[in-house]
């Protein structure tokens, strides 16, 4: 009986310490897991870190190949307004178009015409009407065709061209003194233009306005 109690004794004592060995064995196994737990969540920083940043790279990246675009854009723009301007410069170099301009006065509307006597259209035309150092009018118009005119009328014109006669016939009624001549207005017309070709040009033309019908 007692090497009965004795054997069970012995038996409980070895389950006791298997039970030891398994829980001492479990809690090996939970710290191992707690390690690798805490090294895949490095590892999954440390891939999301990474990520990131790729994704900030991918975006520079972006940016560069659109700045990249906009000034290979930017220079192709240039390069045609290069090539435009060469062209212009060329044409202008080669333009030998001959343009004459003519003035003629009608004393009845006290208008003054600028022709365009030639058979090519002028554009940005400025038109100057100076009576020595004074300026009487000035007109822009945009266009004026092949054998086109100008009108420029001014009341002025007659005017000074009445006063000039007066003071002749003034003259030619004193004794003793006889004035041979019409009266009349010197005028200097000047206009600058472009011609079809692109050329900016000025030309001048005295006239002396006299009084009558168109001429």
């Amino acid at each position: 009986m007692g090497g009965l109690v004795s054997f069970l004794q012995w038996v409980w004592s070895g389950i006791g310490g298997l039970g030891g060995f398994v829980g001492l064995l479990g809690g090996g196994c939970g710290v191992f897991a707690l390690f690798q737990t805490g090294k895949s969540n490095l590892l999954a920083k440390k891939a999301n870190r990474i990520a990131q940043e790729a994704n900030r790279i991918a975006a520079d990246a972006k940016g560069v190949a659109e700045e990249a675009n906009r000034l290979a854009g930017k220079a192709n723009e240039i390069s045609a307004d290069a090539n435009a301007i060469s062209q212009r410069a060329l044409s202008v170099t080669a333009d030998q178009t001959v343009y004459k301009w003519r003035v003629e006065f009608d004393g009845e509307s006290s208008t003054v015409f600028l022709l365009n006597d030639c058979p090519h259209e002028a554009s940005d035309v400025h038109v100057f009407v100076r009576h020595e150092d004074q300026t009487i009018m000035d007109r822009i118009v945009d266009k004026v065709p092949a054998f086109g005119e100008i009108p420029l009328k001014d009341e002025l014109f007659t005017q000074k061209v009445v006063e000039d006669q007066r003071s002749i016939d003034r003259l030619n009624s004193s004794a003793g003194f006889v004035y041979i001549g019409v009266g009349g207005y010197d005028v200097t017309v000047h206009v600058a233009y472009t011609t079809e070709l692109g050329s900016r040009r000025s030309n001048t033309i005295k006239h002396r306005l006299t009084d009558g019908q168109r001429h």
